[in-house]
């Protein structure tokens, strides 16, 4: 199970509270919850949650269980097998389900069966995921992230996908374009354009992030990006990048100025940049375009310290959003220009 780090109990968190939601979008009625407690460094004393289903007065244990394999072992399942039924006969419960991201085997089916247990495997929660859209894409993340590779879950994502609201918004590409339209250049509007920006960015890479973050404000007069994202991506464009540099994290940052943006604003894109700890790729998107200078920094940055800035302009992210209204793949853009700046001879 993932629960060797603080970011791994964290995912087993989110899990273990997808399927509180789930259950309860069923119809439970969550009347214990004891998720929240466990952090696996003591044996858990409770089960997960423990809800009733109106008129049934009976209740139910529901242990939940974010495996790292699409097997689980026998003996963690039989250790599994154990809790639940202590749990339940200590809440005097009338039924038990083990909740598991692995694929229940024949005999572990069999196993629970005998054991009064209801054993469900992602494929019993992907219906019922999917008749909410935010569910369906919480779970899709969640798998996402749990993959080891890039095939791994593939087919489950792309049925919670289609279920998701970001698979029913294919005009919110031509809506931000109209946005960025009414935006005006300069530092008064820097704020407006970057919160477009950040819903474009959003939008674009919906599939390719597992969440974004937005770094602390300061008054320290230091640059900083407009936002930090952990990237789990699946398309091949960003498998590849990622691979090449090594990178976890990407930052994104705007320049909103009426003239190109120059050899300044590219280092200073990259200043957040640190290969060491797997954040190396910036997007920097500039409203008014890129000067030579830019150009040459990025090639510094990249050859120097291994830090890929991606430039892009506020016409390259049109035409990207347009793409993606049309249902067109628009990543080809940022293997293109990372490739001429790999290719460059400048220097």
């Amino acid at each position: 199970m993932l629960e060797r780090n603080p970011r791994h109990r964290e995912i087993q968190a989110g899990f273990r509270s997808l399927c509180e939601k789930i259950l309860a979008r069923e119809g439970a009625i969550v009347v214990e919850t004891g998720w929240k407690a466990k952090n696996g460094k003591a044996p858990p004393t409770q089960a997960d949650f423990v809800f009733k289903r109106p008129p049934d007065t009976e209740l139910t244990v529901v242990e939940a269980k974010y495996l790292r394999s699409r097997r689980m072992e026998d003996g963690l399942f039989r250790h599994a097998l154990d809790d639940i039924r202590r749990f339940r006969d200590t809440r005097k419960a009338g039924h038990a389900i083990l909740i598991i991201t692995a694929e229940p085997t024949d005999m572990q089916m069999q196993e629970a069966e005998r054991q009064a247990v209801q054993l469900w495997g992602i494929a019993q929660l992907l219906p019922m995921a999917q008749k909410t859209p935010t569910l369906a894409e919480t779970f899709a993340d969640l798998l996402r992230e749990l993959a080891v590779h890039p095939g791994q879950f593939l087919r489950e994502m792309q049925q919670l996908e289609g279920f998701t609201a970001r698979s029913k918004s294919r005009g919110d590409g031509a809506r931000l374009i109209g946005e960025f339209e009414q935006t005006r250049p300069g530092k008064e509007n820097q704020r407006k354009f970057e919160q477009v920006g950040e819903k474009a960015l959003r939008l674009l890479f919906a599939d390719q992030v597992q969440r974004w973050s937005l770094p602390v404000a300061s008054d320290d007069g230091q640059h900083r990006p407009s936002m930090v994202a952990r990237l789990l991506p699946h398309h091949d464009v960003w498998l590849t990048l990622q691979g090449d540099f090594s990178s976890r994290y990407m930052t994104v940052s705007f320049v909103n100025g009426a003239e190109p943006a120059g050899y300044g604003e590219v280092h200073a894109a990259a200043r957040h940049l640190h290969p060491k700890a797997q954040r190396s790729i910036a997007i920097l998107v500039s409203r008014a375009g890129f000067d030579g200078g830019a150009r040459r920094a990025a090639v510094e940055e990249l050859r120097e310290n291994g830090k890929l800035v991606l430039t892009v302009t506020l016409p390259d992210l049109k035409e990207m959003l347009t793409a993606r209204d049309g249902g067109d793949d628009y990543h080809d853009f940022f293997h293109e220009r990372a490739s001429e700046l790999m290719a460059d001879n400048t220097l």
